[in-house]
């Protein structure tokens, strides 16, 4: 059964591309749902005490990495930012990556060397596979980079649950799901 293509309102195209599926559009918004529901719970769990309005903060970052991971794999998404024309469009989405860290870091008041090490690593090693022509090559790069991002991440003793969760997802999504144009 093939999924009816569907024009989202041009506000979303950052999010969806100019044109997806309801299938794509549930899935993305079902991730973010997954992503609010899981840190709740870890935060619960974890028993770290911030002012309600981090709280909704850190909510809301997660629910965009959650959707982002799924948004990012969806045709839309991946033809929206494609092909040459689109080059800039994809750099600006990179470095704007910075924002999530910051956010998710300072509502949690875990800024350290080694998560700060971590972003960087994360973008600099998007940029690197974004600036990779052959898609083969884009692949196998981002796997590897995936790959040494979650063994440094456990290697250099990060502990906290949040940001156990944080970091592979936000290597997912931009490593994987972005950095690798498919369409």
């Amino acid at each position: 059964m093939k999924s009816r293509t569907i024009k989202p309102a041009k506000f979303l195209h950052d999010i969806h591309g100019s044109s997806t599926t309801l299938f794509d559009i549930i899935l993305t918004y079902g991730g973010g749902v997954l992503a609010i529901i899981s840190v709740y719970v870890l935060y619960l769990q974890t028993n770290i005490e911030i002012p309600i309005w981090k709280l909704i903060l850190l909510l809301v970052i997660s629910a965009d990495i959650g959707a982002g991971v799924i948004a990012n794999f969806t045709k839309g998404t991946n033809s929206y930012y494609g092909g040459e024309i689109k080059s800039k469009s994809r750099l600006v989405f990179i470095l704007s990556h910075f924002l999530h860290p910051a956010i998710f870091l300072y509502t949690l008041n875990l800024f350290s060397a080694q998560t700060i090490g971590l972003v960087l690593f994360v973008i600099a090693s998007t940029l690197i596979i974004n600036a990779i022509k052959n898609k083969e090559n884009q692949k196998v790069i981002a796997s590897f980079c995936t790959v040494l991002g979650i063994g440094s991440l456990l290697i250099i003793g990060i502990s906290n649950p949040l940001l156990l969760w944080f970091f592979p997802l936000y290597m997912i999504k931009l490593f994987i799901a972005f950095g690798i144009r498919r369409y």
